[in-house]
């Protein structure tokens, strides 16, 4: 990643994707403007052209459009917010962010693919329990930390990350709080949790085909 691409970072607070990545990221908005599009074209034939032959009145046409463009807003909001990076005002050595990085790895297994003066950038795969992976970028700013976890934009994208976008900002933070305090690692030894629960699979309904 160019020193440039990390100071519009800095400056904006925002995570800035490739136009590939931004198109995966916002993918379901585009998916919610595609009934909205087909009814504008079929508004357009009507009003303009006089040449549809539908059954649908301009007043209905108009009625269906509308909340599927509401939803699309909606989701560029929600998109949005996420690209957002959170700040974590921290004073700290190199020696105690490797330190916090090596026990995150650990516990998140992420996988390094970026770790300088500058920027850390890790990913996380996918697997049954959880999205199709998320991307980690951890911005260095002096004592000024700039967090974000995102569900991975090089891979088919999710709408939700079931928690782990949260849970690898805050293993982290929790982690480097731990080193500054003289506290030892502790391996964690998880309950494997049951992930057929109906909530689960419903959730799974629901986000996956998006």
């Amino acid at each position: 990643m160019s020193k440039e691409w990390i100071d519009i970072m800095k400056q904006t607070k925002r995570l800035k994707l490739s136009r590939w990545q931004t198109l995966s990221h916002f993918f379901v908005v585009l998916f919610f403007l595609f009934i909205p599009v087909l009814s504008i074209f079929s508004l357009f034939k009507k009003i303009f052209f006089n040449t549809y032959e539908g059954l649908w009145t301009a007043e209905k046409i108009i009625s269906i459009t509308l909340p599927w463009l509401l939803l699309a807003f909606i989701f560029y909001l929600i998109q949005k917010r996420k690209l957002g990076f959170k700040e974590f005002k921290v004073q700290y050595s190199e020696q105690e962010f490797q330190e916090a990085i090596k026990r995150t790895v650990k516990d998140c297994e992420w996988k390094i693919e970026l770790n300088n003066k500058n920027l850390f950038r890790a990913h996380r795969a996918w697997n049954w329990s959880s999205s199709w992976g998320e991307v980690i970028t951890i911005i260095k700013d002096n004592d000024l930390l700039l967090l974000n976890s995102i569900c991975d934009p090089n891979t088919w994208n999710s709408i939700t990350s079931y928690g782990w976008n949260k849970r690898n900002i805050n293993t982290f933070k929790k982690n480097l709080h731990d080193v500054k305090s003289g506290l030892p690692y502790l391996v964690k030894i998880e309950k494997q949790e049951n992930e057929l629960t109906f909530k689960k699979v419903v959730i799974r309904l629901i986000a996956y085909p998006f």
